[in-house]
């Protein structure tokens, strides 16, 4: 992966964030988060997360230890010094000694300890950030790093490829316990340049935004570096038939997908069209309802895409009715397992949760490519996009071994988080 980092580019941000009132560490951090958002294969679509430790004038002029993270509505590609909510640091390492802390409470805790009070909603790991010592922190969902940790022997597999570079974190759901365990993990290891949080993603961290950066971008290139040294994995391919036009396959899935509303008419979820040569080598493959429809390759996604994506028969020209039959029964036995998914994990948290609708939120198609759905072009574009980034980074996990992604039960907690 290339690192970006300018020093001509870093002075220009300094020098006009300065102008606006921002300090130098404040821009320092809006410069590095964008050179991270900027590269797909780490972040994408508010994937990911920075902070900054620094000093700032509370509302009465005091100078303050605070730390600044990214924000919830905030892209990393495009963020702004006010999608850095600062918040003051010292009430945030006191709570490092507690035993319990509810994810209400923790949202609660950290808004009671902004600076500003209108200020977004910061980040779900805001206490992971202020819990590590150094100055910069970056978090990423990194697909070369979900290559090697998204796997039965993942903990060996980094311990492997990065040796004492890295400490794991084994996987814990985002939020209060996830930051204590990761900082007990520093503990015992304060000479890591990173911390893998297994099935999740990377941190790193530094006494300098370039320091932090650069640690991202040489351990996400030794994982690069890792995986294509392993044998290139392509799965045993479907005979080529005279497969349909995406224009006469798509709308019998839109359509098969439609939820009658309360007036009684249907309403279609908007789709978003993908295919390209790595993409239909995928959705090609004789084993796809297997490999394509084991899960998220990170918990973050399951938000956009729900865990499992519909896997279709393959549409063949002239012969559309057999299409949508299929179709017809494989978003039936969907919708039937994501209620057994519900209700089973419901029943585990004692009932409290509200189901979410049952559609599928990806589709792979045979001899086609994919289509993300949603209630709106945005919503259905980043379904799309997030698949197309899970396609390339269950490519890179068969080649390193097998896929495997989180527990059912364990993206239940993330779904449902709130």
């Amino acid at each position: 992966m290339k690192n970006r980092w300018s020093d001509d580019d870093a002075a220009s941000f300094i020098a006009d964030h300065q102008a606006a009132g921002v300090n130098e560490d404040v821009a320092l951090r809006v410069y590095t988060s964008r050179l991270i958002g900027a590269e797909l294969e780490l972040v994408i679509h508010g994937g990911g997360n920075t902070s900054v430790k620094t000093r700032m004038p509370d509302f009465l002029e005091r100078e303050q230890s605070v730390i600044c993270v990214k924000g919830s509505g905030w892209d990393l590609a495009t963020i702004e010094a006010p999608g850095l909510p600062a918040l003051l640091l010292e009430p945030l390492h006191e709570v490092r000694n507690w035993q319990l802390l509810s994810d209400e409470d923790m949202v609660k805790f950290q808004r009671l300890n902004l600076l500003d009070p209108a200020s977004p909603n910061p980040s779900v790991e805001t206490l992971l950030h202020a819990f590590l010592p150094h100055k910069f922190v970056d978090h990423t969902h990194a697909s070369a790093i979900l290559a090697l940790s998204d796997q039965k022997d993942g903990l060996e597999i980094c311990a492997r490829v990065f040796g004492d570079r890295v400490a794991i974190t084994p996987y814990v759901m985002a939020g209060f316990e996830l930051a204590k365990k990761t900082a007990e993990v520093f503990d015992a290891h304060p000479e890591v340049e990173g911390i893998i949080l297994e099935k999740h993603g990377l941190f790193t961290f530094g006494h300098t935004a370039k320091q932090s950066y650069d640690r991202m971008i040489n351990l996400v290139s030794l994982a690069e570096d890792a995986i294509n040294a392993a044998p290139a994995w392509t799965p045993a391919q479907i005979a080529r038939r005279d497969f349909a036009a995406p224009s006469d396959a798509i709308p019998i899935i839109r359509g098969a997908c439609a939820v009658m509303r309360d007036d009684g008419a249907h309403k279609r979820l908007i789709a978003d069209f993908r295919t390209s040569g790595q993409i239909l080598q995928f959705v090609n493959g004789a084993d796809l309802a297997d490999y394509g429809a084991r899960g998220v390759v990170t918990p973050d996604h399951i938000i956009r895409t729900k865990n499992h994506y519909l896997v279709t028969t393959a549409p063949v020209r002239g012969d559309m009715d057999a299409f949508a039959a299929s179709v017809a029964t494989a978003i039936s036995q969907y919708r039937a397992d994501y209620d057994a998914y519900f209700n089973g994990n419901n029943a585990r948290l004692g009932g409290v949760k509200t189901k979410l609708d049952s559609t599928p939120r990806v589709a792979l198609i045979p001899g086609v490519g994919l289509i993300g759905m949603g209630a709106s072009a945005k919503d259905a574009a980043i379904a799309a996009d997030l698949a197309e980034i899970t396609i390339d980074t269950v490519i890179k996990a068969e080649r390193v071994g097998a896929f495997e992604p989180l527990s059912p039960a364990e993206l239940f907690d993330m779904e449902y988080w709130s």
